[in-house]
């Protein structure tokens, strides 16, 4: 076993505490060697290091990015156990999972859980864990990732990424695209493009609120383009898990995803940010690509 443990989480706060946590953890049962990540997407680096010494499970310490990274790093080594301490900002894919949020029942779920095999998300290099947000969603993440910078107090959780969605709301500039799936040819504006194997991003924004991880399906949101009050009223349909009830929300399922663009598209992997660059970008599930490690029901 090895715990990868992310010092920049949750602004900074789980490098400041770490000796803090690590001393619990160990009361809990949890004790084993821990490397830390030094700079964004070292943690795929570190969990395939992992897997090639030997170690059967990793576990990481951190919010979705980090969780992602492992998960990317374990699915390139072609092994390994991910075991997660949900100890981030969003913790999307913990939640999913029924990880719990306590760290005394994260920690003995870590060693004692069950395995279950889950889904991944493929776009182009990458294998995702829960979520990517293209669009207006990739907006938010970049503005988010600049407030948890800024480590300003009591902004923490959803809360930033709602601070964060309020300024996009008004700014964010839309274009229109193709999407291509085998049952479904949408061309026309996109405000978002969810692509997910859970239902929430971004601390709780169920924007395809019926996504199983592990049911070998991509589940798809796309939001046409509305007015900024339109806007606002998505934001809130999101928040409630009612986003598909809106006009000009289109729901699927699919195995596989085109989506066709002219101009760059900010997007987000868990949480990561990227640009995804025309004219193409192609997504499809690995069905059972991941065994993660959940509590006993």
């Amino acid at each position: 076993m090895k715990i990868i443990v992310n010092p920049a989480a949750d602004g900074g706060r789980l490098g400041r505490e770490w000796p803090q946590i690590a001393e619990r953890l160990g009361g809990f049962g949890l004790s084993a060697p821990v490397v830390f990540t030094e700079a964004p997407w070292h943690a795929t680096d570190l969990a395939a290091e992992a897997v090639s010494e030997g170690v059967q499970r990793v576990v990481v310490a951190g919010g979705d990015g980090t969780v992602y990274e492992a998960a990317e790093g374990l699915h390139r080594a072609g092994g390994g156990e991910l075991a997660i301490l949900p100890l981030g900002t969003g913790n999307d894919g913990a939640r999913t999972l029924g990880i719990p949020s306590d760290l005394e029942e994260a920690a003995r779920a870590a060693v004692n859980g069950r395995i279950r095999s889950v889904d991944l998300i493929r776009i182009g290099d990458h294998a995702v864990f829960n979520a990517i947000g293209i669009g207006l969603t990739g907006d938010i993440n970049d503005r988010a990732m600049s407030i948890k910078a800024a480590k300003i107090p009591l902004l923490r959780g959803i809360f930033v990424y709602l601070v964060a969605a309020l300024a996009s709301l008004f700014r964010y500039r839309m274009q229109k695209v193709r999407m291509v799936t085998g049952e479904a040819d949408y061309k026309g504006t996109m405000l978002i493009l969810a692509v997910h194997g859970g239902p929430t991003t971004g601390g709780g924004f169920a924007l395809t609120p019926a996504a199983v991880p592990d049911d070998g399906l991509l589940d798809v949101c796309l939001v046409e383009e509305v007015g900024p009050i339109g806007r606002l009223m998505r934001l809130s349909a999101a928040m409630r898990g009612a986003l598909g009830s809106k006009k000009g929300t289109h729901e699927l399922q699919a195995p596989w995803l085109e989506l066709h663009f002219a101009e760059p598209l900010p997007a987000h992997l868990d949480g990561n940010s990227v640009t995804l660059d025309p004219p193409l970008a192609r997504f499809e599930v690995l069905p059972g690509a991941l065994k993660v490690v959940v509590p006993e029901r």
